[in-house]
């Protein structure tokens, strides 16, 4: 296997943040990813985790990152959108960017 996608298969990014609005409330989300997974010439990561507890509920959630985003300085990330599980009559969107990981500094 490619040395580089070998390194990347052993990092995790932190994914914490809010869902949207239904019903009058918001959820967060916090949570790590998966380890990277190699894809073609690059790698995704798996997103399991459930949200935080109010109004009586919860929702969870499984779903992959994109591919790797290169950032300058050598970091990466990767953006994420996907529907939670449906409960209490009411699902949430979770959409944005995993936090970026410096691949030099894991060696």
């Amino acid at each position: 296997m490619d040395v580089e996608l070998e390194r990347a298969r052993h990092h995790v990014h932190d994914h914490t943040g809010i869902t949207t609005c239904e019903k009058r409330h918001c959820h967060l989300h916090p949570g790590t990813t998966g380890i990277g997974i190699p894809m073609d010439n690059t790698h995704y990561h798996e997103i399991i985790g459930r949200t935080t507890y109010i109004y009586g509920h919860f929702h969870t959630y499984c779903a992959n990152t994109g591919p790797a985003i290169s950032l300058p300085g050598g970091a990466h990330t990767h953006y994420t959108s996907f529907t939670t599980s449906y409960d209490s009559g009411h699902s949430h969107r979770i959409t944005g960017f995993v936090m970026p990981v410096e691949m030099e500094r894991m060696e």
